[in-house]
């Protein structure tokens, strides 16, 4: 029965998710459409078949749909040049901002919540290490006696301890071809190990066959001068890992640091801290003698402000955006890691994962995200997509507003359409595998 409510509340989750992108997107095209005067002849709650017209005004219908993911815009002469006044006949001007609209309201949507979920959530932060966690059968690790609790220190003679970005180009760069491993085991290096990297490993192996043990820290905001944090070499952007038990549970908050120096006065603590791409040595740090409400935290900001909130949305958008086109890179080139791209049982697998692990606040960060990677890919210039009809309003801006033909950009775009159906499907197949497998999306 906990199972049946647990798949009824997920799907329930995933229904509001996904209409609000659609809703928000469609919204867009719709305000900008009355705008800039092209007349909206539906704004539809839902998609087809049409269950009740709630209210007609100004020529638009209002429209209740069976299927309730988002909603849908239908605008005069969408398709049809020949319509005067209709939205395929208005000139360049006026059709861009109206594409460009469903895109930018995504855009906004995504800040909002990054810049919320900034505020009120702690700053955490992922520290991956070169740590060993585990080997897989018949890898070329296993094969080459690596164990659970190695370090990976250097791949031909390069410094890669703790550093896992370094590590991980070096091993692409290699794929297929001997590397020399220094490998330290219970704090001593070993002799020279040789191994390959595959090129093609099975899913979720990777190159070697290994599996890296990660730490989350909380990203520091700032750091009082003089303070004993100062003093132990902490820097405003570090993330700071702080084990409070022997299972390695980290800092909860800036608030259990307060608590946890407030109870251990004169205590001398050990911080990793990670900085860049790379985890640091341990630094060692003083808790005074007379712990107080001002200095409990040791000079340390743990939170986000609420006038740095939007920056930290705006970086945060950008680091997603950045990873998108090598991705798709990596997608056309057959290299793309397993679960990079997922369709919508996917995303319904993902958001019951997000949801039992990190509550609403984890779901709106994954709301966000999927708002941007939604504003993203439909400014690709593919057909079908807003960015692919951008592409028509720009050609024919070019050709001094003479236009292409219809039939011509329709069959453009029915080509797109069939490309991305089916791409659609092979990503729904291999959703379906995993699915039914009971394989997580989530690491």
């Amino acid at each position: 029965m906990n199972t049946l409510l647990s798949g009824g509340t997920n799907l329930i989750i995933f229904i509001v998710m996904l209409g609000v992108l659609v809703f928000v997107h469609e919204l867009g095209h719709f305000a900008v459409a009355k705008r800039l005067g092209i007349p909206v002849l539906e704004f539809g709650f839902g998609f087809p078949p049409r269950l009740k017209t709630l209210f007609k005004r100004d020529g638009t219908e209002y429209t209740i749909n069976a299927i309730p993911l988002g909603g849908f815009v239908r605008l005069m002469g969408e398709e049809d040049p020949s319509v005067p006044g209709g939205f395929a006949s208005a000139k360049p001007g006026i059709r861009a901002p109206i594409l460009l609209a469903g895109v930018t309201m995504n855009l906004i949507l995504a800040f909002a919540v990054f810049a919320l979920t900034a505020f009120v959530a702690p700053p955490y932060a992922s520290v991956q290490t070169t740590r060993i966690a585990g080997v897989a059968e018949n890898s070329p690790a296993a094969r080459a006696d690596l164990r659970m609790g190695d370090t990976l220190a250097a791949v031909n003679g390069q410094d890669v301890k703790d550093d896992y970005p370094a590590l991980s180009q070096l091993l692409r760069q290699n794929a297929g071809r001997a590397v020399t491993l220094t490998v330290i085991r219970n704090n001593a290096p070993l002799d020279p190990i040789t191994l390959t990297p595959r090129a093609n490993p099975p899913r979720g192996e990777g190159p070697l066959g290994v599996a890296l043990s990660g730490w989350v820290g909380l990203r520091v905001t700032a750091v009082a001068p003089g303070s004993p944090a100062e003093r132990a070499g902490v820097r405003a952007g570090d993330v700071l890992v702080f084990l409070i038990d022997p299972k390695g549970r980290t800092l909860k908050d800036q608030a259990e640091l307060a608590q946890f120096t407030t109870t251990h006065p004169n205590w001398r603590i050990e911080w990793r801290v990670a900085r860049g791409t790379k985890l640091l040595d341990p630094m060692v740090v003083q808790i005074p003698d007379n712990v107080t409400a001002q200095n409990a935290t040791l000079g340390l900001d743990l939170q986000t402000g609420l006038l740095d909130a939007p920056g930290k949305a705006l970086q945060e958008m950008w680091q997603v955006v950045a990873t998108i086109p090598p991705m798709v890179g990596q997608l056309f080139a057959g290299t793309a890691p397993a679960n990079s791209f997922v369709g919508p049982l996917g995303i319904y697998q993902v958001t019951g994962e997000v949801a039992q692990r990190g509550g609403l606040v984890a779901l709106l960060e994954l709301l966000g995200l999927l708002s941007l990677n939604l504003a993203v890919v439909n400014l690709l210039p593919f057909p079908a997509l807003d960015g692919g009809r951008l592409v028509f309003v720009a050609l024919e801006w070019l050709r001094g507003g003479k236009k292409i033909d219809p039939a011509k950009e329709g069959l453009v775009h029915l080509v797109g359409i069939a490309v991305l159906l089916g791409l659609m499907v092979l990503i729904s197949f291999f959703d379906i595998q995993r699915f039914i497998s009971g394989q997580p999306i989530l690491p």
